[in-house]
């Protein structure tokens, strides 16, 4: 007849609240991964957002140190404070971050690196 085999030593018995609770740790550990990859991940933006066409004048930048999707919210939203700047949008993947200017105000590319410096963040060249 088959028996169990026993891992544990005679005399301890296992603690099951702590095996529970480990169970427990790690479900949750798994779905606040979950949440995070959804809920602050971006999507790499390969073309214009739809709202931008004729809008103004399109610059993309280079961007070094942005490592985690939420990094791109503080840039954009420093961008976007800058005079002249109508919208901003950055992508941690590619590490890019597209601008829309308004063709009525002069911005200096030393302003929007200035800008990305603000954010704590190292500008790299003007790509287009």
């Amino acid at each position: 007849m088959w028996t169990r085999r026993k891992y544990i030593e005679p005399g301890l018995k296992p603690n099951y609240e702590r095996i529970k609770m480990n169970k427990y740790k790690l479900i949750t550990a798994v779905i606040m991964m979950l949440t995070l990859l959804i809920s602050c991940g971006s999507k790499p933006e390969s073309a214009l957002p739809e709202n931008w066409a004729g809008r103004g004048e399109v610059r993309v930048y280079e961007v070094f140190g942005m490592d985690c999707p939420g990094c791109h919210g503080g840039l954009e939203k420093q961008l976007n404070a800058l005079d002249g700047v109508i919208d901003s949008r950055a992508d941690w993947t590619s590490k890019q971050v597209m601008v829309l200017i308004d063709p009525a105000v002069e911005v200096s590319d030393a302003t929007i690196h200035e800008g990305m410096k603000r954010a704590n963040f190292t500008a790299g060249e003007r790509l287009k």
